[in-house]
């Protein structure tokens, strides 16, 4: 495979195609030794959505805000895209009116004392997650906030595996925790986000189809988010 153009863009596309390609056959596989108790379709997605999600917000999204740019910097590249992202991230704009976000799907915990999150989250922070009032916080929370704490979950290890209702498990998967600090200045706080399974791997793809805007994003696009066949891990 040639060497990407444009990686805040191309290396989402190339992890989408993966995705698809063997997503539904990784659902589907069981480690004969059960040493998994499950299939990794979890750990999959979770794999393909570090590059999905960092490159564009490292190489993109820091430039078309005004910060500065990390060691490298796409936004140049490809003018319309960093136009778009500047369009819907910038701004605080919410998450409800980015093109990605589907109503539902989302909770959110702007801000709560710091915890250790490699253990069990507290009870009371994981029944604010399953409440409405959280689906209405995620809502309306800036989408750039949404994004990074998924991006700082991914890249910092603040992520757990939670079941069908959103408590703690060790077993069969259906939700994934992301916690990131609220701001570079605050590691006194956290900022959750809770999103089932389903729901992650569709926001993925409709990330990847607004970041790429061409004939392949269309055909990420017209696939639906209910092309796939989750199983849990």
């Amino acid at each position: 495979m040639g060497r990407p153009t444009n990686y805040s863009v191309e290396l989402p596309e190339r992890c989408q195609a993966l995705i698809d390609r063997y997503g539904v056959q990784i659902a589907k596989d069981t480690d004969p030794n059960d040493g998994f108790e499950g299939p990794l379709k979890t750990t999959f997605l979770l794999a393909m959505a570090y590059p999905m999600l960092i490159l564009p917000l490292e190489r993109i999204f820091k430039t078309a805000v005004g910060r500065k740019p990390g060691v490298a910097d796409d936004f140049a590249l490809d003018g319309e895209v960093g136009q778009r992202v500047r369009e819907v991230l910038g701004e605080k704009r919410p998450f409800h009116d980015a093109p990605f976000y589907v109503a539902g799907a989302w909770a959110h915990l702007p801000s709560c004392q710091r915890f250790e999150v490699g253990r069990d989250w507290p009870r009371e922070h994981l029944r604010y997650l399953a409440s409405g009032d959280a689906v209405t916080a995620a809502a309306v929370a800036p989408a750039s906030d949404m994004l990074e704490a998924m991006r700082n979950g991914i890249a910092h290890g603040g992520i757990t595996y939670l079941d069908r209702d959103g408590h703690q498990t060790d077993r069969a998967t259906h939700m994934l925790g992301f916690a990131s600090f609220p701001s570079f200045d605050d590691r006194k706080n956290l900022r959750l986000v809770r999103v089932s399974v389903e729901a992650f791997e569709d926001f993925l793809r409709r990330w990847t189809s607004w970041l790429v805007k061409s004939g392949a994003g269309h055909a990420l696009e017209d696939r639906g988010p209910g092309f796939f066949d989750i199983a849990a891990e």
